[in-house]
């Protein structure tokens, strides 16, 4: 009879099963510390979203209230800009209103006894500084000088009148000139005339200036 031995093949069986047991936990436990490392490091990352997340809204309700603050800038400035055309229409209303009374007066002072135009004394002085001739005559009778008419648009005026002699012309030229309401004083025109029922020779004069008002 044929006898086989099978303890060493018996021994060796359970040898390899006891390895690969340990190779089977070892697996098994690397699995694990993968597992928690890789649950660590997701801990990680969705902290770091958490907070990009949180900061990219803050962000955005920013924007959202610039917007608004400039929304309301622009309100703002809208109104602003027609109140300021408001005014600006409601000055020329009042210029135009006040503005032709002013030179109807600054006339009226030129022509009276005693009157002159309407300057600062700075401005006189520095006149007088460059011209000793400049300025007008304080003494001179307005009475020898009378206006037929006046008309005026678009501030562009035109004036005529007599004088008794050119000089009286010159003169009231002279303070038109001079007077912050008047400017680009141009005679226009002068001819000899006889003064109304009498043979007492005069001065006829046209003459051009704008007004500033």
């Amino acid at each position: 009879m044929i006898r086989i031995n099978l303890l060493p093949a018996a021994k060796r069986t359970a040898a390899t099963s006891g390895s690969t047991q340990i190779w089977g936990v070892a697996y098994l436990l690397g699995l694990f510390a993968w597992g928690v490392l890789l649950f660590f490091i997701y801990l990680s990352t969705n902290s770091k979203l958490e907070e990009q997340r949180a900061a990219n809204a803050a962000l955005e309700q920013e924007i959202a209230q610039a917007k608004q603050k400039s929304a309301n800038i622009g309100e703002v400035e809208a109104k602003l800009a027609k109140s300021r055309q408001l005014e600006e229409v409601v000055g020329k209303l009042q210029t135009a209103r006040q503005g032709p009374t002013r030179v109807l007066m600054e006339l009226s002072q030129l022509l009276s006894e005693g009157g002159g135009p309407t300057v600062s004394p700075e401005r006189l002085a520095a006149l007088r500084r460059d011209n000793p001739l400049a300025g007008f005559n304080p003494g001179w009778d307005p009475r020898r000088l009378w206006l037929t008419s006046f008309t005026e648009q678009n501030r562009q005026c035109n004036i005529r009148g007599f004088g008794k002699t050119n000089e009286d012309v010159a003169e009231f030229m002279r303070r038109l000139n001079l007077s912050n309401l008047f400017e680009k004083v141009t005679l226009t025109a002068t001819s000899s005339a006889l003064e109304h029922g009498s043979t007492v020779p005069i001065v006829s004069f046209d003459l051009s200036c704008q007004v500033r008002y």
